[in-house]
């Protein structure tokens, strides 16, 4: 019988396999942190866009009151000039082209609210639900979500609320750093009203 002494092979196998697995749970645990994030974005946005969506008609009724408020006046004042001129028609095609002009020159609450307030608050409300969901660590950073794309309903026509929004992830391994951006975009049809 020949018994040969196999003390050290264990060792080796061992030292061998180890680093192995334990890169394979550190690729894991990384690929399900990323995953979370990904959902927790995707919700967050979701959320935002649903709320914009479902209070949308408050703008939208504003404008109505704001526009035919403001047409009206403007035909108004357009049917008094008219009257001056006594029939001219060069000056009524002038008159009637120049109200138009006015007309469109003002802007809809929802171009205002596209312009000055909509990124700053759909910025701030992903963050906030986005923080909630994950809480706030080296790797779920919720200052790192930036809007890219938002629209506000702006006629009665347009009535879709788009927010795209991105993330950048520190993904961080042994000897290794890379940084991941996650996109996640909603599209919500807005109340516009009958």
């Amino acid at each position: 019988m020949n018994l040969r002494k196999e003390d050290g092979s264990i060792t080796l196998e061992a030292s061998l396999l180890i680093p192995i697995l334990l890169l394979f749970f550190l690729a894991l645990m990384s690929f399900v942190k990323i995953a979370i994030a990904e959902m927790a974005l995707q919700e967050s946005v979701n959320e935002t866009g649903q709320t914009i969506a479902h209070y949308s008609f408050l703008a939208l009724v504003i404008e109505g009151a704001i526009m035919d408020g403001t047409e009206g006046f403007i035909d108004d004042l357009t049917e008094e000039q008219k009257n001056r001129f006594e029939n001219n028609v060069i000056a009524e095609h002038l008159l009637d082209a120049l109200s138009e002009e006015i007309k469109n020159a003002i802007p809809t609450t929802g171009a205002l609210l596209n312009s000055y307030v909509a990124e700053s608050v759909y910025e701030a409300a992903v963050r906030d639900k986005y923080e909630k969901k994950v809480g706030s660590s080296d790797f779920f950073n919720a200052s790192g979500i930036t809007v890219t794309d938002h629209n506000f309903p702006q006629t009665r026509g347009d009535s879709d609320v788009v927010i795209e929004v991105e993330n950048e992830l520190r993904l961080v391994f042994p000897f290794f750093e890379r940084d991941i951006k996650i996109k996640k975009k909603t599209v919500e049809r807005a109340w516009a009203g009958g």
